[in-house]
């Protein structure tokens, strides 16, 4: 494969800044809710700042600090997901606070990262002209630009995934031993951000195979990579398969959302080529579906690693039960090269008409990212204020809706003392596992067993969603009518209405 020169940097910049100024338009300031996930990511960056705060005393039991800190805070990610971006998030923490923008600025480095890492393997590959545009067509995709305002883990895994393509193929053809450590510890990251990290797995097999290259993996670089890498890896996957397994088999083979289908269930097959028209808008996913076969019969140079994220990403999502656009983030690069090279031929009639093209395609893409305007959600932080100003004892709180993590968090922002304790109203009336299609399971069937249960945990408030979001829950009914039965004055009474939920006092 031929390389081209090294592009210039400041296209790049020129890039970002337009998609900052996207989201300056688009994503307002509120507070983290984002596929419930995103409150956990925050909150376990919590976790981490804490802990470093709280050595050398954590560092003698850290199994039983960390169950004692979810007791507390009833809303960590541990083990749910791999912890490095909450580590990095921690670190941050610890130098810039708690607070959610701390947590979104960590996330934008992450969107640089990848910003970074894409230019510079579509400029190797094909110049300076289809880097510039292919990047802004990534970044203006719907998917990208969506998860980049969030604090979820696809594009820093992205940005790993990126970081580890670009030093392997440039192993491939250099064979530079700086270049095979850092493919393999990006590699090891992104196993770390997130499971979908070993879509890198397929990924180097098929490199591999379409290079012939197989002797590589021979060389001492790549060996002691390789051992590092899974040096790093291996014991938390381990320790997560003994403790969660349950849970990762449940949801690769059964899923856990009422749209989960089933282990290499045919519909699988169909479904993940179908949401790129949702990932890119329909304009780019036809232009990019379109350049990939262009790319494929043209033979064109330098498409090899577009076409093995493709097949990489394909391979390693469709077998699962739970089909889902942002599994297959990682191909979007890819389609987003495929497009821009397609309207790249527009040059052949002039640079006018080149230039009109690639504008274009990115004005389209933009037009469909930025439309996908963001959502802002208020009320937690007003409700966890006022239960921290008000409170009179050292009584815990308890929560009962679906963001309990938003709750958590904003209780544990209220209190940096660290003395409220939040209880979990589906842990105590009922358990879930995701939504109802996971998992449902009662544990106070009637109007008495809900009274014994609050009268056992005694909070000096509860803190109710009203209405239910997402999900209609038999027993969480039952707790807002036990609730609602109960006036003003008796033992459990309502005391104020903060945005889209309803704070009791306790007797």
């Amino acid at each position: 494969m031929t390389f081209l020169p090294r592009a210039p940097w400041w296209p790049l910049g020129v890039v970002l800044m337009a998609v900052l100024g996207g989201h300056l338009y688009a994503s307002p300031a509120g507070e983290p809710f984002k596929n419930h996930d995103e409150t956990r990511h925050v909150m376990t960056g919590v976790f981490f700042h804490d802990l470093a705060f709280d050595l050398p005393t954590a560092a003698s039991d850290p199994k039983g600090y960390a169950v004692r800190y979810y007791t507390q805070y009833p809303a960590l990610g541990l083990l749910a997901w791999p912890p490095l971006f909450h580590m990095v998030e921690g670190l941050a923490m610890t130098l810039l606070g708690t607070s959610y923008l701390t947590a979104r600025a960590v996330l934008t480095l992450y969107v640089i990262l990848a910003a970074v890492y894409a230019y510079r393997l579509a400029a190797r590959t094909h110049g300076p002209r289809i880097a510039i545009v292919s990047l802004a067509v990534l970044m203006f995709s719907p998917v990208v630009f969506d998860y980049s305002r969030y604090v979820l883990l696809e594009v820093p895994t992205l940005a790993l995934v990126l970081g580890a393509v670009f030093h392997f193929e440039r192993y491939l053809t250099d064979l530079r031993a700086r270049d095979a450590w850092l493919a393999c510890l990006f590699a090891a990251a992104a196993a770390l951000t997130r499971f979908d990290g070993i879509l890198l797995l397929p990924y180097v097999l098929i490199r591999l195979t379409a290079t012939w290259n197989f002797a590589l993996v021979l060389r001492r670089p790549v060996v002691l990579g390789v051992a590092a890498a899974l040096l790093l890896t291996v014991p938390y996957y381990l320790l997560t398969w003994r403790e969660y397994g349950t849970g990762v088999t449940t949801a690769a083979a059964a899923g856990t959302a009422p749209d989960s289908t089933g282990f290499l269930d045919p519909n699988n097959f169909w479904l993940y080529p179908a949401f790129v028209y949702k990932q890119m808008g329909w304009v780019t996913a036809v232009t990019a579906g379109v350049g990939l076969v262009y790319c494929l019969f043209a033979r064109r140079a330098g498409c090899g690693p577009y076409f093995g994220l493709v097949v990489a990403t394909y391979v390693t999502f469709v077998p699962l039960a739970e089909p889902d656009l942002r599994h297959a983030i990682y191909w979007v690069p890819a389609l987003a090269v495929f497009a821009t090279i397609l309207v790249d031929q527009a040059y052949r009639l002039g640079r006018p008409a080149g230039m009109v093209a690639s504008a274009a395609l990115v004005g389209v893409t933009a037009y469909v990212g930025i439309g996908h305007t963001g959502f802002a959600l208020h009320g937690y932080a007003d409700a966890a204020r006022y239960v921290v100003a008000n409170r009179t004892t050292d009584r815990p709180v308890l929560f009962e809706g679906v963001l309990t993590g938003g709750f958590v968090y904003q209780i544990r922002q209220a209190d940096p003392d660290r003395r409220l304790w939040v209880l979990r109203g589906d842990k105590l009336f009922y358990a879930v596992l995701s939504d109802p299609h996971g998992k449902y399971e009662e544990f106070a069937g009637t109007d008495a067993d809900v009274l014994a249960v609050l009268h056992e945990a005694d909070p000096e408030y509860i803190v109710v969603e009203e209405p239910q979001l997402l999900f209609d829950l038999p027993a969480a009914d039952r707790l807002r009518a036990v609730l609602r039965a109960h006036p003003s004055g008796s033992d459990w009474s309502m005391r104020c209405r903060c945005g889209r939920i309803t704070t009791s006092s306790g007797r």
